[in-house]
C-alpha cells in the first residue's frame, strides 16, 4: 500500500467520523442560549451584539462517540 492510498483512507475515516458526530448531534436534545455584551457606563445589555451558543442537554447521546472514554 503506498502513501497515496493511506492519505485517501485517512480522509475517508475523518469524513465518516465527522458524519457520525453530526448525526449524533442532530439526535441530541439541544437548547439555544443567547448572551449579550453590556454597555460599560449603564450596564444595560447591548441587544445589537448577541452571541449564540448551543447547549447539549443530554450528553449521553454524544458520549458514545468517544468509544467509551468519557473523560477524554
Amino acid at each position: 500500500m503506498n502513501t497515496m492510498d493511506n492519505a485517501k483512507i485517512i480522509k475517508a475515516i475523518e469524513k465518516f467520523a465527522f458524519h457520525k458526530y453530526l448525526k449524533k448531534l442532530v439526535d441530541a436534545d439541544l437548547s439555544k442560549v443567547s448572551l449579550f455584551s453590556i454597555f460599560s457606563q449603564t450596564g444595560a445589555p447591548n441587544l445589537s451584539d448577541p452571541h449564540h451558543f448551543l447547549m447539549v442537554n443530554d450528553l449521553n447521546k454524544i458520549i458514545s462517540l468517544n468509544s467509551g472514554a468519557f473523560n477524554n
